[in-house]
């Protein structure tokens, strides 16, 4: 593994290392390598004396007589390219540079030089905070987070666009009792990817979790590569990344010279890989302690409540519904169980009720968890009690209980006497509050990420109109709604037979949003037809210079849904299948929708098309094919950049779309 030297160093040797100011970089990062209990070889390349046990103190790196595993500069940005090329001639393992005043800074051509220097050496950096390897004892960083008690080292590594945001994460993550074992802060990734070093901590046995803060996604087939290798090894990645907003991506940009990608794209690269993505530094640890326990929902969840407040019980279902979550009734069979076992004083739908007077039947809660436990139609159980005060070690044996049960189950002991929660010892499964679990479940039903940005179409760029797409949708499988054009349509509909009503549309490759440009009519009766006819036809002869501008007519569909299909070609993260719901909704931002990022595997199409049968109510063959039809003309007309099918509505078992725009590649300029 190219990061060896980083985590498990046999020699270190720390360039610019004061002989006289003891809060200089080099001093500070060598005082605490020491303190580690670092025992391999260390030098100090000094221009002073240095009086350090355990250390070898020399003039340069030369003087060393050999490469250092481990190579730390701590000197100022000009001096690093000529030192990184001494390092590599000498035969070091890798290199770390903290100076920043490189491409984060606007020097480009300085960082040019350090990446050219390097060749193949690995180099952390620069503009970075270093590493941590508790295993070896390698502390090799500037902050004071490493001077405090810690907790014993645990199953997860961090890897951070950010050097103080990872130690941040590192204390919140300890707070919770989950110690970590490495860290790397990978600065400006001039020489090391993040998803390079991720990997090779991931193959470290000693890893379960791999945190990753990133502050701009550079290479997303790395990204989609550590998530299938984390995947194939039985691990979990867990990702906090800003620029989701306007503001989160100019402050990436001035941080660590990363421009963030698209966050929507991002979360499906991340969803569809098996990457946790959250939103927040408590989501992370969230996520973690999720993934330690190995905790999973599906999409659109089926919880069971059993609370002893049915004020509690009403927050919760209206929380619980808000994040996707389904509160459906119990089982006959399960209620049955309920009733056998007794304590449900006021209610036993779900909501399950057990009154205010808890002590009478708290023998019994342990019973009745285990009655939901054995409900096949749940995916979770969600346990909410008070106080406690007088109950201590029955509260005690209903959080054991409810952490052994084979359904993710989640206890809620609100206002519980202080110190209690910590003494219980089991953050994964106990929480403090309603929000504390809205906020957990967050983690595992995700599907609301943030709407694509909305990005207008240049007039120079070439549109496929409904009309002229409906062969490419009829080749590819894909249902159109039977629609007649061209002149006389008022008599062509009546040969059609089609009773109305209708829809009225203008179709111009000059006028893509027809609806906004006063171009749709729905609901058109068969007496209203003619004078809807004439009106359009002058409000098209307005608006387009199209020569091929026409109407159609199509009979309105009967539906029970309506679906959004689309795609977009990105240059960071290739081509992607957008689903979402449709009609009115494709441009909500709150609405549901995913996107599977091309090339995907068979199983993740028909997952894609599982969560719609879930989530959207659309017919999951006719979900499968539709996207099977669309990844066929993409591959098809690499020619087209955009694809909107919206809305594809669900008639029965069938998807019929009623309208469809593909987009082209905007053409090159001319060059003079």
């Amino acid at each position: 593994m190219r990061c060896e030297p980083l985590f498990r160093p046999k020699s270190v040797a720390v360039v610019g290392v004061s002989a006289t100011t003891a809060v200089s970089w080099g001093r500070i990062a060598l005082d605490r390598l020491l303190r580690g209990g670092y025992g391999g070889e260390v030098y100090a390349v000094s221009r002073g004396p240095l009086d350090l046990p355990g250390v070898r103190t020399v003039g340069s790196l030369a003087e060393i007589g050999h490469g250092p595993d481990l190579v730390v500069l701590a000197t100022p940005a000009e001096t690093v390219p000529a030192l990184v090329r001494e390092a590599r001639e000498l035969g070091s393992g890798a290199v770390i540079v903290f100076a920043s005043g490189f491409a984060e800074g606007g020097n480009t051509a300085l960082e040019d030089e350090l990446r050219e220097a390097a060749g193949d050496l690995p180099v952390l950096g620069p503009n970075c905070l270093g590493v941590v390897s508790h295993p070896a004892g390698v502390q090799l960083s500037t902050t004071v987070f490493l001077d405090r008690e810690r907790v014993p080292p645990g199953p997860v590594a961090i890897v951070t666009q950010s050097g103080a945001m990872g130690f941040v994460l590192a204390d919140l993550l300890e707070q919770a009792g989950i110690g970590y074992s490495y860290y790397a802060s990978v600065g400006n990734e001039a020489c090391l990817p993040s998803h390079e070093i991720g990997g090779d901590l991931l193959d470290q046995p000693d890893v379960e979790v791999l945190v990753l803060y990133l502050e701009g996604v550079r290479d997303a087939d790395g990204l989609r590569a550590l998530g299938r290798r984390a995947r194939a090894a039985g691990k979990t990645v867990v990702a906090l990344a800003v620029g989701s907003s306007a503001a989160g991506r100019q402050a990436a940009l001035s941080h660590t010279a990363a421009v963030a990608g698209d966050h929507f794209l991002l979360a499906s690269l991340c969803r569809q890989e098996g990457i946790h993505l959250v939103t927040d530094d408590d989501q992370l640890v969230d996520a973690v302690l999720c993934a330690r326990k190995g905790t999973t929902l599906p999409p659109a969840p089926r919880l069971a409540v059993l609370t002893m407040s049915g004020g509690a019980g009403g927050i919760l279902a209206d929380n619980l519904t808000a994040l996707g979550v389904r509160i459906p009734p119990l089982s006959d069979a399960t209620r049955a169980k309920l009733a056998e076992v007794g304590g449900v004083e006021a209610a036993d739908e779900n909501p399950v009720d057990l009154g205010g007077n808890i002590d009478r039947w708290l023998d019994r809660v342990g019973d009745l968890l285990g009655a939901l436990d054995q409900d096949p139609e749940l995916d979770g159980v969600v346990l909410y009690l008070t106080f406690g005060d007088r109950f201590r070690e029955a509260y005690h044996r209903l959080a054991a209980a409810a952490a052994a049960m084979r359904t993710p189950t989640w206890f809620v002991w609100a206002c519980a006497p202080p110190g209690e929660l910590a003494s219980v010892g089991r953050p994964d499964t106990v929480l403090p509050s309603i929000g504390a679990l809205v906020r957990r479940l967050r983690v595992l039903v995700p599907d609301r990420v943030p709407e694509p940005a909305n990005h207008a179409t240049a007039d120079d760029r070439p549109v496929w109109t409904e009309l002229r797409a409906i062969p490419l949708l009829e080749d590819a499988g894909i249902p159109h709604v039977d629609t007649v054009a061209g002149i006389d349509l008022a008599a062509a509909v009546q040969r059609k037979g089609w009773p109305g009503p209708y829809a009225v549309k203008g179709d111009a490759a000059d006028v893509p949003h027809r609806a906004r440009a006063g171009l749709v009519r729905v609901g058109v009766t068969a007496a209203e037809l003619p004078a809807v006819l004439d009106t359009l036809q002058a409000r098209l002869d307005e608006v387009s210079t199209d020569p091929d501008r026409t109407l159609v007519v199509q009979p309105l569909l009967p539906h029970t849904a309506e679906l959004a299909l689309g795609a977009t070609r990105d240059p960071l993260y290739g081509t992607a299948i957008v689903l979402g719901a449709g009609g009115d909704r494709a441009e909500d931002p709150a609405a549901p929708r995913r996107a599977l990022l091309l090339p995907a595997t068979p199983e993740q199409r028909a997952e894609l098309a599982a969560w719609a049968g879930d989530v959207l109510a659309a017919p999951v063959p006719a979900v499968a094919a539709a996207i099977d039809g669309l990844v066929r003309v993409l591959g098809d007309h690499p020619e087209f950049a955009e694809a909107d099918l919206n809305p594809l509505c669900v008639t029965g078992d069938d998807l019929v779309a009623v309208d469809a725009l593909f987009t082209e590649t905007a053409p090159e300029a001319p060059r003079d």
